[in-house]
């Protein structure tokens, strides 16, 4: 079996991947973005070494994933296969925050002598998987002797998320039995142990009659505890966003139901600060494992989460006074209650609404969405302060749209930009809300169903699709970019092509961190999640979310290396760019500043400099270097793009994108191609190259075009530079070609070498003889064996260069053994799929190449048959179009 066989990763559970200080692992044929760390080791009596922080991670991804234990435990119970859209299935293995928070749920269970000291909380961040986590515990628990008869009920509070749990929750491989009724309850009473899910809604007494109602009759109002469904110490509760239906009587009424049971919550953003009566954590018994939100950006599982506070320019005086008493005299009222109340009375939720002050905030998103976010191709969501203020956007967010395309196709010619105008109307605006009840205006009750018919909240989730078929759209329903939303898809929607929430609405505390997490899911190109407040609320961020960090002493500076205003970056952009001067400078190319700034004068010299540092370049390590350096560098420029800070560095990006289209090109090395950078850079970056003449969307001109000489002379200003191109251009198709004739581009190569050393320095001689080398090779292979055609000569060639010896006897059999091994490698063009499908035959194919071999008598290639066979075997393949 030879080096890099298909069938070696059949069975492959994980990839990992290290240079000593880092090690990432990550599953089969995953993105690079989706390779992690593994930073903790559990159990803990496998920490048997001393590492300093966030380095050693390779000793700490052995300890903690390679030990037989746990290897053998990721395969049966941390390793799944799921389907993320139509057709397309992944493999999934458990992050270290996952695999540690099962089995410390695990250890619970089995130590604790009480349902309270066996439950507890699992505080892991939005973002994190907690979903999975449950599926991994249940797939453990199922192995276990002692538990895995544990009768699990999921409970849930709310219809999308029992949707969307209950999906996930199917990859444990059993039935999931929901109890959709009230009435139905009581099929939890017996001790099976299956997978169930329940609505914590189901547990809140119907009486028909209100508390009020009897006040008035004179009637005092008695507490009657819930039923006992279900007394079993052997029952498991898994309550989904734990903080939300722990208090009230929906919650004592769950546990009332279940008073033996042991209680495992899981929840972002627990209960905590002392206004509230029950913490989440005292109520399910303690935490069980912590994994919080700065910790989830430090190990990429999410992305930082910026934002930019625009407070619209009219003021109502003194308006958190007014919100904080309003809350103290309704408090005891319902959200839907308290939002009627405002409705009517008319207060500061009618100025949210009003039309004037949307309209005017509805143009500023469409500037910012169409400008920072449209163009690399991520989607949006509004959160409104009330049904009618969301539905109003989604009407004036349309309007914006209409008025902004006619400006655009106003544009002269030479400033239009048709795909971008293709863009917008490809767009699309949904209002994602609850219903008014019957009194509901006639435009809230088209936008919901509008929504509907779209099926808005799915068709959001996906990517924008603009081709075509015929002169329509194909997939007219993935331009859902913009959802408005009130209340609705503030917590467990989880759409990673979101990228910004534009937020006009009154949020504090959890409700904010559950809301502002929206954006934080991570997606290939997206570097960042960004909010947008219109309300105020991002002034008190830092008192707001502190507590949802992974530091008690450092509580603010912790969370704003991962959440803060846009207008923070701005030093980072600077930093991230002096990063790149310096790379330059430390390695003697102190101009560098002077060329990125354009301020050459003399434009022999700017040239000059240039081709050193693409001369430079051919250092792999300062490519390294220089990729991971400019990578930052454009993320930050994408952040802050159209603020005058980025506009500042435009230029500069322009000319170091050139820099890098160059070494990309002298040295084919395709990680240079800015394909890793966001839409509106490499749109900045291309526009520029094409000024220069340079098309970056055209293929490569091959150094056997025509073309090629004249790229040489267009891109090259001195011989140098020519002979530096032409030497990596061939070296490039050598390095192509090898495999399709060895022995030939063997002789390539060598001559190369030749040339390079026997002229040195003396640039215009190595340009001559490269331009022969190239002429030859644009020639190709030509008759020049006796009794060897041109399809047989790459066979020959190959064989003859085995040979100890070359006496006349041994190329005589030497030219027979070719002749009879041609006539049997073409049979292999004559099978359809011979390469891909046909095992059986390639493997016969390959028992006769070397029977021929061995029975041919020639020294030095018999007693290497089986080596030989397989290496012709392969150049077959290689050169399967010449043995049609």
């Amino acid at each position: 079996m030879k080096e890099g066989e298909e069938r070696l990763f059949h069975y492959n559970i994980f990839s990992i991947i290290t240079h000593g200080r880092e090690a990432r692992v990550g599953t089969i044929s995953a993105e690079f973005d989706f390779y992690n760390n593994w930073v903790d080791i559990f159990p803990e009596e496998y920490k048997t070494v001393a590492y300093p922080p966030d380095e050693e991670r390779q000793e700490v991804l052995i300890l903690g994933m390679l030990n037989k234990e746990i290897l053998i435990d990721i395969l049966k119970h941390f390793t799944l296969f799921m389907e993320i859209r139509k057709g397309v299935e992944v493999k999934i293995v458990a992050r270290y925050n996952q695999y540690r928070a099962v089995g410390k749920i695990i250890r619970n269970l089995r130590e604790g002598s009480t349902p309270l000291e066996r439950g507890g909380v699992v505080w892991h961040t939005q973002g994190s998987g907690k979903s999975l986590t449950m599926v991994f515990l249940i797939r453990k628990l199922r192995s276990c002797d002692d538990l895995k008869s544990l009768k699990i009920i999921f409970i849930v509070d709310r219809t999308d998320l029992e949707e969307q749990l209950s999906e996930t929750v199917e990859l444990t491989g059993e039935p999931v039995h929901i109890i959709d009724r009230r009435n139905k309850l009581h099929e939890l009473s017996d001790d099976t142990g299956d997978v169930n899910m329940v609505m914590i809604h189901k547990f809140l007494v119907e009486n028909n009659v209100s508390a009020q109602s009897l006040v008035a009759a004179g009637i005092i109002p008695k507490f009657e505890k819930f039923k006992t469904i279900n007394n079993s110490d052997r029952i498991l509760l898994l309550v989904d966003e734990a903080h939300r239906t722990q208090g009230g009587d929906m919650g004592d009424n769950l546990f009332s139901a279940f008073p033996n049971a042991v209680r495992i919550g899981f929840t972002g953003t627990p209960l905590l600060t002392e206004r509230h009566e029950i913490k989440t954590h005292e109520r399910f018994g303690g935490f069980i494992d912590f994994y919080k939100f700065d910790t989830a950006v430090k190990d990429r599982a999410t992305v930082e989460i910026k934002y930019i506070g625009k407070v619209s320019k009219d003021k109502i005086e003194d308006k958190e006074q007014f919100d904080a008493e309003f809350e103290d005299m309704f408090k005891q009222r319902t959200a839907a209650e308290r939002e009627e109340i405002q409705r009517r009375y008319g207060s500061f939720i009618a100025y949210l609404e009003s039309k004037e002050r949307i309209a005017e905030i509805a143009k500023d998103i469409v500037e910012h969405y169409y400008n920072d976010i449209l163009v690399n191709g991520f989607k949006a969501q509004v959160v409104a302060s009330s049904i009618v203020a969301a539905v109003r956007y989604k009407y004036e967010l349309e309007i914006a749209i209409k008025n902004k395309i006619e400006e655009m196709k106003a544009l002269p010619d030479e400033q239009r930009d048709g795909e971008r105008i293709k863009q917008l109307e490809f767009l699309k605006v949904a209002a994602i809300v609850s219903s008014l009840g019957n009194n509901e205006p006639g435009y809230i009750s088209k936008a919901r169903k509008e929504a509907l018919d779209w099926d808005a909240k799915n068709n959001f989730k996906k990517d924008y699709d603009y081709s075509l078929e015929g002169e329509q759209f194909k997939k007219p329903e993935t331009g859902i970019g913009i959802i408005c939303v009130c209340d609705r898809l503030l917590t467990g929607f989880d759409a990673p092509i979101e990228q910004v929430m534009y937020l006009d609405k009154s949020l504090k505390e959890h409700d904010l961190f559950q809301a502002i997490t929206r954006v934080n899911r991570t997606k290939r190109g997206k570097s960042f999640g960004l909010i947008v407040d219109y309300f105020g609320v991002t002034k008190h961020l830092s008192d707001a979310l502190a507590i949802y960090t992974d530091s008690d002493k450092d509580k603010l500076k912790n969370l704003l290396t991962v959440f803060r205003d846009i207008n923070k970056e701005i030093p980072v952009l600077e930093a991230r760019y002096k990063r790149i001067l310096d790379l330059f400078t430390d390695n003697k190319l102190t101009e560098i500043k002077t060329f990125l700034d354009q301020k050459f004068t003399d434009d022999a010299k700017e040239f000059e400099f240039a081709e050193a540092c693409i001369e430079q370049a051919k250092n792999i390590k300062f490519r390294a270097e220089l990729l991971t350096y400019s990578k930052s560098f454009f993320d930050s420029l994408d952040l802050l793009f159209n603020s005058q800070a980025g506009t500042d560095y435009w230029i500069q990006a322009k000319r170091l994108g050139y820099l890098l289209w160059r070494i990309k090109d002298r040295y084919k090395d395709e990680t240079m191609d800015l394909k890793w950078a966001s839409e509106k850079v490499r749109k900045l970056i291309d526009r520029h190259l094409l000024t220069l003449g340079i098309d970056t969307k055209v293929q490569q001109v091959s150094i056997l075009s025509d073309e090629f000489k004249n790229k040489v002379d267009y891109l090259n200003k001195t011989p140098k530079s020519k002979a530096s191109e032409m030497e990596h251009a061939i070296r490039w198709h050598i390095k192509v070609n090898l495999d399709k004739d060895p022995t030939l581009y063997c002789r390539f190569k060598d001559r190369l070498e030749t040339i390079l050393n026997a002229y040195k320095e003396n640039w215009e001689e190595i340009v001559k003889e490269l331009g022969r080398l190239r002429d030859e090779m644009a020639e190709g292979r030509k008759e020049e064996t006796e009794g060897i055609s041109i399809i047989e000569a790459p066979f020959y060639d190959f064989l003859k260069s085995r040979l100890p010896t070359e006496s006349e006897t041994e190329i005589n059999k030497t030219k027979e053994l070719t002749h009879n091994l041609i006539g049997i490698l073409k049979a292999t063009a004559t099978i359809n799929n011979f390469w891909t499908d046909r095992a059986a035959e390639r493997r016969k194919m390959e028992g006769m190449i070397e029977d021929e071999i061995r029975y041919s008598g020639i020294e030095g290639l018999s007693g290497k048959a089986a080596e030989l066979a397989t290496e012709l075997m392969e150049l077959a393949k290689n050169r399967e179009a010449d043995l049609r």
